[in-house]
């Protein structure tokens, strides 16, 4: 695992290009270490998760026979514990960016689906995988794919593992924008750096009402909305926007 500071930005890029980046149990440790510890630190005001190489992630490193000895209970447990990265990058109060260099396949297309947004390559190339081994899915997958493109869609992601490249992503809603691969680095640093100049408070906001429109009604979103709007004008950010503005500049943001 590699982590680079951008600023106020987080690169982390999962490190194993020999083996597409899939993820074994140092690995799945390492990006739970960097997440937890980003989730707090005040510097930090974006993460952004990328693969090394010429892939993003191929998912699961199914060669771990150790596991296999295991009981059941404990084997359940060690996969709720290498879910609490996907679990953090999905709710932390900061935005979270994958940035999709090639392919993403199971675990590894869960860990994208987690982020907030997602800017891939236009060779990535993104499959569930899951029913090609046997396997059901995990890493909250089937909770990322439901909600980003409806229960019918996913059914068939899920069920027939088919591969799905950029554009076909971007025209589902699985992806946000797709960019040339020979100016995918460049351009993906360029658009999570962006965002990690935002303004902090405000994206922290942000990001718990659209995580809660989910399941509240209406009324209990505007009342969260407003809230929200109230403590957001009380901020020295909003103060920093308006000179700006006025000014004629970029602001630059304190997130307080």
């Amino acid at each position: 695992m590699l982590a680079e500071r951008h600023g106020h930005l987080l690169l982390l890029t999962l490190n194993r290009p020999d083996r597409l980046n899939a993820l074994s149990p140092e690995l799945h440790e390492a990006l739970s270490v960097q997440i937890n510890a980003a989730a707090i630190d005040p510097e930090v005001r974006a993460v952004a998760v990328t693969g090394a190489g010429r892939g993003f992630c191929s998912g699961g490193d199914l060669g771990g026979g150790s596991r296999e000895r295991l009981t059941q209970e404990a084997r359940i447990d060690h996969m709720l514990h290498y879910a609490e990265a996907n679990r953090l990058l999905h709710e932390m109060p900061k935005p979270t960016i994958a940035l999709i260099n090639g392919a993403a396949a199971g675990a590894g297309l869960a860990l994208a689906l987690a982020c907030d947004l997602r800017i891939a390559a236009n060779d990535a190339m993104l499959s569930t995988a899951y029913s090609k081994v046997g396997l059901s899915g995990d890493h909250g997958a089937t909770y990322f794919l439901t909600r980003l493109v409806g229960p019918s869609r996913a059914s068939e992601l899920m069920f027939l593992s088919g591969r799905v490249g950029a554009e076909e992503a971007l025209a589902w809603g699985l992806v946000n924008r797709v960019v040339p691969a020979a100016s995918f680095q460049e351009e993906g640093l360029a658009f999570a750096r962006a965002l990690s100049q935002g303004p902090p408070v405000a994206l922290r906001h942000m990001k718990r009402n659209i995580r809660a429109a989910v399941s509240d009604t209406l009324v209990e979103n505007i009342e969260r909305e407003a809230a929200a709007m109230i403590r957001c004008t009380k901020t020295e950010d909003i103060k920093e926007a308006m000179a700006a503005r006025r000014e004629k500049r970029k602001p630059e943001f304190l997130g307080r």
